[in-house]
C-alpha cells in the first residue's frame, strides 16, 4: 500500500488488526476519551493529511463521549506494516490551529 487506502484501513481496523502506541493513550487519558473513540474516528472519518514517505495519514472522525457529547477527534496512523494499522497518536484538535469541520490545519 503505497498510498493511504481507507478502506484498507477500516478493513484491518473492523478486523481488529490495529495497535495503539503509547503516545495516543497519553493523549486519550489527558482528554478524556477511549480506545472505542479512537476506533469510530477511524471508521467514520476522512484523511486530511496524507503523508506518504512516513506511510502515515491524518485523519479527522466524529466521535460520542456520551450520549450528549459529539466531538472531532484526529488520529494519525501508520500503515506500514502489512496486517496492523497503528494508531501513532489521537487527540483533540485545538480551534485556535485547525478550522472546522474538517479541521484543516490553519
Amino acid at each position: 500500500m503505497d498510498s493511504v487506502n481507507l478502506d484498507a484501513i477500516r478493513q484491518r481496523v473492523r478486523e481488529g488488526h490495529y495497535l495503539i502506541k503509547s503516545h495516543a493513550v497519553v493523549h486519550a487519558l489527558k482528554e478524556g476519551f477511549e480506545r472505542k473513540h479512537m476506533v469510530e474516528a477511524v471508521l467514520s472519518g476522512t484523511v486530511i493529511e496524507d503523508y506518504p514517505d512516513d506511510r502515515r495519514a491524518l485523519l479527522c472522525g466524529r466521535t460520542m463521549l456520551s450520549p450528549n457529547v459529539e466531538i472531532y477527534l484526529h488520529v494519525v496512523y501508520e500503515y506500514a506494516d502489512p496486517v496492523y494499522v497503528e494508531f501513532v497518536t489521537a487527540y483533540i484538535p485545538d480551534e485556535d490551529e485547525w478550522e472546522s469541520p474538517p479541521f484543516r490545519r490553519r
